[in-house]
């Protein structure tokens, strides 16, 4: 494989060097298996990473922004080799609404030992059309749709006739026997809906609100802590472990992860928007309700 191989970009980043983990990536790529996909449809994004290192886990690699689609799960694949290590992220992503699902690019940040300096390498953007109802699709779905009204048709005769012949039927017993007082029925008690918590919700509340007042790495960091912990991953833990860790089980959460990984690691001038992101993401989270009515203020 060509040394530059997937490497689309290996841009000198602005940000010193002192902190960056010495690294030599050889090739960074990732594809889409299905150019075109139907709403709410299910598509797999491969991200390939070679290094010329040999490392257990590649926690420096981060992954594009989502648009128009959302991580449902993901699998990390590590293989070693003579002159480095390969590893494969495979996600696999679920399209939203009719237009195009688009992936920006995974970077990783490093100190590159050839040439000294920090460099950012960069793999390609993915862009998958999410197509509506095709044009063989109509003739199917007006016959659908004709057959739908004709069952119910079908199903509120039928029921007419079988209440007509309960009530005959009760009718005829009332008659027959005097009727019985019947006790009020008892109300169902309202079932709540599970939350966070509530210490770590209050945690995560007030760190939220400090950092709406003061943006720092401090107060992100403090953030980012408690919605790994919330998430269910270890301490040292990276996204894609907290990503695993929570699976399917809070899409409000999730969105607060992807959020705060923006905000502490993506391009310097999204970070801003993605910290307001967070914020709201976690207010809804907390309030159990859609992550899209806005946040606390600073």
């Amino acid at each position: 494989m060509r040394a530059a191989l997937g490497v689309l970009g290996m841009l000198p980043i602005a940000a010193a060097a002192q902190g960056y983990p010495q690294l030599h990536v050889v090739a960074l790529a990732q594809r889409a298996d299905r150019a075109a996909v139907e709403p709410n449809g299910v598509f797999h994004v491969t991200i390939h990473v070679r290094i010329a290192q040999h490392r257990e886990r590649l926690d420096e690699l981060i992954l594009g922004m989502f648009g128009n689609c959302e991580i449902i799960s993901n699998e990390t694949v590590r293989v070693p080799l003579p002159e480095g290590t390969d590893f494969v992220e495979r996600l696999t992503v679920q399209a939203l609404a009719p237009g195009v699902a688009t992936v920006s690019p995974a970077y990783i940040d490093a100190l590159d030992p050839a040439l000294g300096k920090p460099m950012r390498f960069s793999s390609n953007a993915i862009a998958v059309r999410v197509t509506g109802a095709s044009a063989l699709d109509a003739p199917l779905s007006t016959f659908a749709r004709v057959a739908r009204r004709l069952l119910l048709a079908v199903a509120i005769v039928g029921g007419l006739f079988a209440a007509a012949f309960v009530v005959g039927v009760l009718f005829l017993r009332r008659k027959r026997r005097p009727a019985t007082a019947v006790p009020p029925p008892i109300g169902a008690a309202a079932v709540p809906v599970p939350g966070p918590p509530a210490a770590l919700s209050e945690r995560l509340v007030q760190a939220a609100q400090a950092y709406s007042r003061e943006r720092s790495a401090a107060t992100l960091g403090a953030v980012r802590a408690i919605l790994f912990g919330l998430a269910g991953a270890a301490a040292g833990a990276t996204l894609v472990d907290a990503l695993r860790a929570l699976g399917e089980r809070d899409g409000r959460l999730r969105a607060a992860l992807l959020a705060a990984e923006r905000a502490a690691f993506g391009p310097a001038g999204e970070r801003a928007s993605a910290g307001d992101a967070m914020v709201a993401a976690i207010q809804a989270y907390c309030e159990r309700r859609p992550a899209n009515e806005g946040g606390w203020t600073r």
